[in-house]
């Protein structure tokens, strides 16, 4: 088959339209103002400012994350991109969002020509080469039906893609050289963002699902906006606010990035039923592995990860889980289980030494 991330692969009409999402767009480890250092020297006059009010947060554009980094660090972007607190989804990271509404959008318009078919397509390696695997299946489906499962499919298989991201980060996956994302790892708010995200994405694209990038940007704009207003968005001094309360709760201001402890509170849960974590916010988030078409989506479409050139980071596993050459979705809770059971040791350690 054509591996259409190869260098092999013809790229007559490469356009907006047919270009998966590259990388993640740059924003947030939990916090404010958040300082940096290279190894051990800290970087002056330097600071991440990641907190947003709901009408400062610019366009959605489709595949951000491919932009120069400093572009986006500096707010050079068309997208604003940052922390927001809402009282009933407690803090929205609107990357995590745009982010798998992307890849949504993206899985989409495959699911629609790959769905019943023997064919796999590999994305980028994130420590493990990430593949999206069809299954041959005969079973007829009107064109609606295919719509729908095409949705459905789209949207877990975008969240599974944002569920391996959180596992990659705490594994030591690089995206930036020298630039370790320890600190952003099972971050509290990242998988219910990305939720977010993947349920917009499937009712836009169930609206209108011929829509192209532009379109489909524009349509993100309108459901954000919406969801946001749903929620009971706050101002960014809210914002400030809240995540100042929390400074040696949920994150340290004393820590500098890449430092991992500059979040303390982390969430592993990988379930598909998500509700926010700030006390009193209860707006509950689902995605289902049945298409509201009535078909089983396992039986369709799978996420794989393929051992690569970086199993050495994985060298701390149980036997168990690190002789397996390919993971799937059941292999995401025990490695999230192991990160936890890691974590609470480092901090019962680091405790230790300060008492």
């Amino acid at each position: 088959m054509v591996n259409p991330f190869s260098k092999e692969y013809p790229r007559k009409k490469t356009s907006a339209e047919t270009r998966p999402p590259v990388g993640v767009r740059p924003c947030c480890a939990f916090g404010k103002d958040l300082k940096a250092q290279v190894g051990t020297i800290p970087v002056p006059f330097f600071s991440v400012g990641n907190i947003l009010g709901a009408d400062a947060i610019g366009n959605h554009r489709y595949n951000d994350g491919s932009s120069n980094v400093a572009v986006n660090l500096l707010g050079l972007s068309e997208e604003k991109n940052g922390l927001l607190f809402t009282t009933r989804g407690g803090f929205i990271d609107t990357a995590h969002v745009r982010d798998t509404a992307d890849y949504t959008y993206y899985l989409f318009q495959h699911m629609q020509q790959y769905l019943g078919t023997h064919y796999h397509m590999d994305f980028p390696a994130e420590l493990r080469v990430r593949r999206i695997h069809w299954q041959a299946n005969a079973t007829p489906l009107t064109a609606e039906e295919r719509i729908h499962l095409s949705a459905d499919a789209a949207a877990l298989m975008a969240f599974r893609l944002a569920q391996w991201h959180e596992i990659a980060q705490w594994f030591g996956m690089v995206s930036v050289s020298g630039f370790k994302e320890l600190a952003s790892a099972f971050s509290s708010e990242d998988l219910y963002s990305n939720m977010l995200g993947a349920q917009l994405a499937k009712n836009v694209l169930l609206t209108h699902p011929h829509m192209n990038v532009t379109e489909f940007g524009q349509a993100m704009d309108k459901a954000l906006a919406g969801a946001l207003d749903a929620l009971d968005v706050q101002s960014a001094a809210v914002t400030d606010e809240k995540i100042t309360a929390l400074d040696g709760v949920w994150w340290d201001s004393s820590k500098r990035l890449p430092d991992k402890w500059t979040v303390i509170f982390r969430d592993y849960h990988f379930g598909l039923s998500l509700t926010p974590h700030y006390p009193g916010a209860t707006h509950p988030l689902r995605l289902s592995t049945q298409s509201t078409s009535g078909h089983n989506i396992g039986e369709w479409v799978r996420l794989e990860l393929h051992a690569h050139d970086n199993e050495a980071a994985f060298a701390a596993l149980p036997g168990t889980l690190k002789q397996r050459s390919v993971w799937t979705v059941e292999q995401f809770q025990p490695l999230a289980d192991f990160a936890e059971q890691q974590d609470r040791q480092a901090l019962a350690e680091m405790n230790t030494q300060r008492e």
